[in-house]
């Protein structure tokens, strides 16, 4: 375990958003990859400010470099590129390479937040575990974009209704697989996370974690027999959809229902259960990487242990020391000092600068 210290606002969680971005390909913080360049840095003969995120990393298949370099240029998104041991990778073959499970403050929004917040939760989890799945995913929000365009030519009479049976067929088809994928990794999430969940918080009541899909889908959970009932849905909802000129069923609506005590965290928990509950999903989710994929991932924990009981910080350092490595960004000085006392490493940061110190 490493405990990255400093003062807020000098790079700590800048240090743990590049290991993020190198095991999952985008930032745990923006959807804008411009974001995550330097401000005021000087660009390049092209016009584009560049940064990169670089790291070596030990797997049952030895020890691989890791690259994602950024290129921000004006309003225009973003370039990225992706490479390992040298060689470029699509996206989808780079995510996962290196495990990693964070966890931050704003992680209280899988509670409370809006559905997209979850979606995107599950979409990040599966993609680690299943490569095809991060392709399906892209594909299926290209066709949602596609159908959207044409129920809005339809509202505008420019486009028969007709034609939306070529796009729903490929729509259902598609979004069952994404459907399927999400369901079965929801299973073993759930399976994962319960125990760690009631070692976390032994006086809440357990914790459940399941699928809700956007429309009734019969209890199916094979991609084979939801399709044809996600088409089904989707004719019945054609009018609606015209009218409000976008998809209103798929996976691109559902969500993700967490629950302790049979009641929905986001509407009946408090700060601390919700907390306690997004932990225990986030370490559920590196049990579940090592499962996958047999090797240890890197745990992630950035300033979230602040606001917990004392008895509750013990038992999620505990179990995030159990993990090969672990790295807890703090601004608190006496929980850097308790944390060297057991044995950890301590990284000052200040100034965007990071250097290893002595155990205090």
């Amino acid at each position: 375990m490493a405990v990255v210290e400093g003062p807020n606002g000098h790079g700590k969680t800048n240090l743990l958003e590049a290991v993020y971005l190198l095991s999952v390909g985008r930032s745990p913080r923006t959807s804008s990859d411009g974001e995550m360049t330097r401000r005021g840095a000087e660009a390049d003969a092209g016009g584009a400010v560049r940064a990169l995120a670089e790291a070596e990393v030990e797997t049952a298949r030895g020890t691989l470099r890791v690259q994602v370099e950024l290129a921000a240029s004006g309003a225009a998104r973003a370039r990225k590129t992706f490479s390992v041991n040298g060689a470029r990778r699509r996206s989808a073959d780079f995510v996962g390479v290196l495990k990693a499970a964070m966890f931050a403050a704003e992680d209280l929004r899988l509670a409370d937040g809006p559905p997209s917040v979850r979606r995107r939760y599950m979409d990040i989890l599966v993609a680690r575990m299943d490569r095809a799945y991060l392709r399906d995913v892209q594909a299926y929000q290209k066709l949602v974009t596609q159908r959207n365009h044409l129920l809005k030519a339809i509202r505008r009479r420019q486009s028969a209704a007709a034609e939306l049976d070529f796009w729903d067929e490929r729509m259902a088809s598609l979004g069952a697989r994404v459907m399927a994928a999400r369901a079965r990794a929801l299973v073993s999430l759930d399976e994962a996370a319960r125990p760690i969940h009631a070692r976390l918080a032994e006086t809440d009541g357990g914790m459940s974690l399941s699928y809700a899909p956007s429309a009734d889908m019969g209890g199916q959970e094979d991609a084979e027999s939801l399709a044809p009932l996600l088409l089904d849905a989707m004719r019945r909802g054609r009018e609606g959809d015209v009218a409000a000129g976008f998809c209103r069923i798929g996976p691109h609506r559902d969500d993700l229902r967490v629950s302790i005590g049979g009641l929905s965290v986001g509407a009946y928990a408090s700060r601390g259960q919700a907390r306690t509950a997004a932990l225990a999903m986030r370490l559920g989710e590196a049990r579940l990487l090592a499962d996958a994929a047999g090797d240890q991932p890197v745990i992630l924990l950035d300033d979230v242990v602040s606001e917990l009981d004392p008895a509750r910080r013990r038992r999620v350092l505990d179990m995030a020391g159990e993990y090969e490595q672990t790295l807890v960004a703090t601004a608190e000085p006496d929980l850097a000092s308790e944390l060297a006392s057991r044995g950890a490493s301590r990284v000052r940061v200040k100034s965007g600068s990071a250097a290893r110190t002595d155990a205090e």
